[in-house]
């Protein structure tokens, strides 16, 4: 069966459990269907067999007898298919909702595929089965993976970083010092660090760790430290200014949109604590509406912008956000805080004269 993987990002509409995700996968002889849109010119399709397809270039073998052909990342528009069929359940699976199920068959898949690139994309799917039960661990496990095979990924929207305030405790906190403290990989200090940067006895550690991936070589890894160093600046009673907090909002229009997903939850925090609470519900709605790979994540933001649009004199809209951690969100651990709000609003409106 053949799909399509396109490189523009696509919202989500409340009431979906989860989007159908635009992966890939062939057997060896198969005929892949790429579109192309060079700049300036006209849009093109090309078939063949795609050797492989990073967060740099696709490499597309037009004939067995002819030179492969080189496209940038940026001129790729969608990628047609073909994959196996514990692949493509795996997939159904986990639009479904169902990610204990999906990820079996994606574990039972990746043995089966022999292609580079349709690994990472098993891979990935197996991160965002993690993601969804927020196993941040694993989910970092699977990651390092990916970015091993490939360092520029177009899958970095899926690393598992933490955007809020929460201090890890248990597996996740000692996991978290081993990456910052033991690993020798910019990454896995990245995560580690973003762990534990509200953590009491090591925060500190954290900060400098980030101050320092801030100058990395690396783009994504120095564009990620620095958001993350963002959080910093929320701290305290002292309020971001609002021209610097729209700087913020500017500068990761900028980037690509794989790294975009989480910082909206900092932006949020930072209208949030301004009292600006329509801005505020705005940033956070780009999580469960557009960047929602990370469940847990995307209920707190889903939340947060129903208690802004509530502070806001909205009570009907945050009724609705409330209802939809609910229903959405509900197995994380805002499902019960938001049903609880929902509950104390819809009373208020009972009693209302």
């Amino acid at each position: 069966m053949s799909t399509v993987l396109t490189r523009m990002a696509r919202p989500l509409i409340f009431g979906a459990i989860a989007s159908l995700f635009l992966m890939t996968a062939a057997p060896l002889m198969a005929q892949d269907r790429v579109v192309i849109q060079q700049p300036g010119g006209s849009r093109f399709t090309i078939t063949g067999y795609v050797e492989d397809y990073t967060g740099r270039e696709l490499i597309l073998k037009v004939r067995p007898n002819v030179r492969a052909r080189h496209f940038p990342r940026a001129e790729i528009v969608e990628v047609t298919t073909e994959y196996t069929p514990r692949h493509e359940e795996a997939r159904k699976l986990l639009a479904a909702g169902k990610a204990d199920a999906a990820n079996a068959e994606f574990t039972a898949a990746l043995p089966k595929e022999d292609r580079p690139w349709v690994r990472r994309e098993i891979l990935a799917g197996q991160v965002r089965c993690s993601l969804w039960s927020g196993d941040y661990v694993t989910a970092m496990s699977r990651f390092s993976s990916i970015v091993q095979s490939d360092p520029e990924t177009f899958h970095y929207g899926l690393v598992p970083l933490n955007w809020t305030d929460e201090v890890p405790a248990g597996r996740l906190r000692s996991e978290a010092t081993r990456w910052m403290e033991l690993s020798s990989t910019p990454l896995s200090r990245l995560v580690g660090a973003s762990w534990l940067l509200t953590d009491a006895e090591l925060g500190a550690d954290a900060e400098k760790t980030l101050q320092r991936l801030a100058r990395e070589a690396d783009i994504a890894i120095q564009r990620r430290a620095q958001m993350q160093l963002w959080r910093v600046r929320l701290r305290g009673e002292v309020l971001v200014d609002p021209d610097e907090i729209l700087r913020w909002h500017k500068a990761v229009e900028a980037y690509p949109t794989e790294l975009r997903s989480g910082v909206y939850f900092v932006i949020g925090r930072a209208w949030q604590k301004r009292h600006e609470y329509e801005r505020a519900a705005r940033a956070y709605l780009w999580l469960p509406l557009v960047y929602d790979s990370d469940r847990w994540l995307s209920s707190r933001a889903c939340y947060e912008a129903a208690v802004s649009l509530e502070k806001a004199g909205d009570p009907i809209q945050a009724t609705n956000l409330y209802s939809e951690v609910v229903f959405r969100y509900g197995d994380t651990p805002y499902g019960p805080v938001a049903e609880k709000a929902w509950n104390a609003l819809q009373g208020e409106k009972s009693a209302a004269p």
